[in-house]
C-alpha cells in the first residue's frame, strides 16, 4: 500500500481510496500548481464550534461519498468476476468490513472532540473495532494471473485507460484461448469504472487535493497560534504536548490504550482545551480557505471529476443492478 507523507487522519483514509482503485498507480501528488502560493488565504468568519460529526469541507462535493464508495467497489466487484468468467473461472471480491454509520466519518477529523466520548472512550473511537483482514479466496496459477496479470508486470507496462487497453489488446498470456487483459481483471475492472477514456480525471485527484490543503493548513499561521493555546491549556491541565492531531503519541498513550484511564483523563483535558481556544472552528475555517483556493484553481478539473464520478456511479448501480 502507498507510503504517504501527507497528514496523519488522510494518512488513514489513504487505504479506502486505494482499496477503490484496486491496482490503480496511486499518487500522492496533484499538479503542482494550484496552491503553491506563499501568501496564506483570507479567512472571512471564524465560527464557534466543537462538533465535527457530519462536517462537510468544500472539496467534499467534488468527492465520493462512503456509500458512493461503497457501491463503486461494488460495481467493481462485478466487472472483476464478469472478466474471470470469460477465462472460465468465477471470483467474487472478498467481503468488506462494515463502515461506519453515515455521518459518523469526520466526526475524529480534528482529533476527539466529544466530551461524552472523551470521557467514556478515551481516545479510543466508539464502536470501531479492529477491522478484520481480508481473506482471499485461495486461486490456482492461472486464475491468479487472470485476475491480475503477469507476476513481473510493472506500472509503466499498464494501460492508462479502456480505449488503450482495447487498442493495444490484451497480454502475452493466454488461458483458455483468451488473451489475458495486461494487469489482468482486476486492471480491466478499474480502466472501465474509472478511466474508460484517456480524459479520465485521476481517480485519486480530490483526494490528493484535501491533502495537500490540510498539509498547508497545518502551517498556517493561525493554526499555529492556537496550537500553541491549546497547548498551554492543556500544560495548566497536566498535560505536555504541542500538536493535536498528534496528541495520544506526545503523550506516550499506546494504541492498546486509547481508552486507559490515563487516556480518559488526557482526553477530557483535550476536549476542554479545545473547546477553550475554539481550535475546531479555527482548523476548519483555515482547512476550508486552503481548499476553495485549491477549487478556484483547479476549477475546470474539478468539474470533470464531479461529472465523471456521477458517471461512474451510474454505470456500478447498473451493472450491480444486473448481476
Amino acid at each position: 500500500m502507498l507510503p504517504f507523507p501527507g497528514p496523519r487522519h488522510l494518512r488513514r483514509s489513504v487505504g479506502v481510496a486505494c482499496a477503490a482503485v484496486l491496482l490503480a498507480a496511486c499518487s500522492s501528488t496533484t499538479d503542482g500548481g494550484p496552491g503553491d502560493e506563499k501568501s496564506e488565504p483570507e479567512v472571512s468568519a471564524t465560527p464557534t464550534m466543537l462538533s465535527t460529526s457530519g462536517l462537510k469541507l468544500p472539496l467534499d462535493a467534488y468527492d465520493a461519498t462512503r456509500e458512493e464508495t461503497e457501491a463503486l467497489q461494488e460495481g467493481q466487484g462485478v466487472l472483476i468476476s464478469r472478466c474471470m468468467e470469460r477465462f472460465g473461472f468465477r471470483y467474487s471480491l472478498p467481503a468488506r468490513p462494515a463502515s461506519p454509520a453515515s455521518g459518523r466519518q469526520s466526526a475524529r477529523i480534528f482529533g476527539v472532540v466529544d466530551p461524552d466520548e472523551a470521557a467514556r472512550y478515551g481516545y479510543s473511537v466508539p464502536g470501531e473495532e479492529r477491522a478484520p483482514a481480508r481473506t482471499s479466496p485461495r486461486l490456482t496459477a492461472s486464475e491468479e494471473i487472470a485476475l491480475n496479470g503477469a507476476p513481473d508486470l510493472k506500472p509503466t507496462d499498464m494501460p492508462k485507460s479502456q480505449a488503450e487497453a482495447e487498442k493495444k489488446g490484451g497480454g502475452k498470456e493466454r488461458i483458455n484461448g483468451r488473451a489475458v487483459p495486461v494487469g489482468g481483471c482486476s486492471r480491466e475492472a478499474f480502466l472501465k469504472l474509472y478511466a474508460p477514456e484517456p480524459n479520465a480525471v485521476d481517480a485519486i485527484y480530490v483526494f490528493n487535493l484535501k491533502a495537500q490543503a490540510e498539509s498547508q493548513a497545518r502551517e498556517d499561521s493561525r493554526t499555529k497560534t492556537v496550537n500553541t493555546s491549546w497547548s498551554d491549556c492543556m500544560a495548566r491541565k497536566g498535560h505536555t504536548a504541542t500538536d493535536p492531531m498528534n496528541a495520544t503519541t506526545e503523550l506516550g498513550i499506546a494504541d492498546d490504550a486509547l481508552a486507559s484511564p490515563a487516556a480518559i483523563t488526557a482526553a477530557k483535558a483535550d476536549v476542554g482545551c479545545k473547546k477553550e481556544v475554539n481550535l475546531v472552528g479555527v482548523y476548519f475555517a483555515v482547512q476550508s480557505s486552503y481548499e476553495n483556493r485549491l477549487i478556484d484553481k483547479n476549477a475546470e478539473t474539478l468539474d470533470l471529476a464531479k461529472k465523471q464520478l456521477s458517471d461512474r456511479l451510474k454505470l456500478a448501480a447498473s451493472l450491480v443492478s444486473s448481476s
